[in-house]
């Protein structure tokens, strides 16, 4: 085994000891394995140094704590590698893709999830552009850049569930048990795979982590089992998840601007008291009935209405 690789495996092990999880080495022909384990989870890392370079295999029945060895890597790899953190990670071929959603904590509007696919020219071209992500970005400079991005990215996506489309699927997923965990995963899994569908060749994906469990990875691999689905907090800083959330967002400004041209007022955003105040006017004018075309009626705020 070369001082590199080993100085390699050490820094996993490392990394993981950090974090609270045993690693365990066991030998392999042209690698190393690591047993991870955490309390009653358990995940297994097969690391090969072959020719072509390092190869990750994992293995492993908990897919949440699978999912967050993956992401203790990635964010590690993340020191220092500018605007891509997936860049130092084993296999990386210089093509990744990145997903957000906009209109999660609004009372009015859709959601809206994306997906944007950079390779490292597109993404410096992106980069120079000043995308960011949209939560820093002014409305204004989010309309402007949502053209450069679709002209500039490999492939992007952008998916939208109108306040309509978005209460008659939440009645679904709720009587089946579920919440809104599982339509945002949804959201993201097919933003991505719709994305990868025009450039398969992508190889990595990385999703700005909202909650520990959920099926993102899943129903990628379905589609896509050679995608490496990495999901991570603060993933916006990666131009990928970046310019994913500057479509989702721009996506989600333009049916605002629509439902306020059917509503025929301005519609606060945000899930505040000014929602539910606006929404209160909405229901005296067009009737409280109509209010599931502009509203997402499970919020706190209707029950205020």
């Amino acid at each position: 085994m070369s001082t590199d690789f080993a100085a390699y495996i050490a820094g996993l092990v490392k990394i993981f000891n950090a974090n609270g999880i045993a690693a365990e080495e066991k030998p392999l022909q042209y690698g190393k394995q690591l047993v991870l384990t955490s309390g009653g989870a358990k995940a297994t890392l097969s690391v090969y140094n072959g020719k072509k370079g390092l190869k990750l295999v994992w293995s492993g029945k908990n897919a949440a704590f699978t999912d967050k060895c993956k992401a203790l890597i990635a964010e590690e790899a993340a020191d220092g590698a500018d605007y891509c953190l997936l860049k130092n990670l084993p296999e990386f071929k210089g093509v990744w893709a990145g997903s957000d959603e906009s209109g999660k904590g609004d009372f009015f509007g859709p959601l809206v999830v994306a997906a944007v696919i950079c390779d490292e020219k597109s993404a410096a071209q992106l980069f120079s552009l000043g995308v960011k992500d949209c939560k820093v970005v002014s409305d204004k400079d989010v309309l402007k850049l949502r053209e450069a991005i679709e002209q500039t990215a490999v492939s992007s996506a952008v998916l939208a569930l109108t306040p309509k489309m978005y209460n008659y699927r939440y009645a679904q997923i709720k009587a089946a048990g579920q919440n809104l965990n599982h339509l945002l995963s949804s959201g993201h899994a097919a933003a991505l795979c719709a994305a990868l569908a025009k450039y398969p060749a992508c190889n990595y994906a990385l999703v700005d982590r909202f909650a520990v469990h959920n099926n993102i990875r899943g129903m990628v691999n379905a589609k896509f089992p050679h995608v490496n689905v990495v999901q991570m907090p603060k993933a916006e800083a990666d131009i990928a998840v970046a310019a994913a959330s500057v479509l989702a967002r721009a996506e989600f400004l333009r049916i605002m601007a629509d439902l306020e041209a059917q509503a025929g007022m301005h519609l606060p955003k945000g899930g505040g008291n000014a929602a539910t105040d606006c929404a209160k006017l909405l229901a005296n004018k067009l009737g409280k009935e109509a209010l599931g075309n502009f509203v997402k009626l499970h919020f706190a705020n209707y029950k205020r209405i």
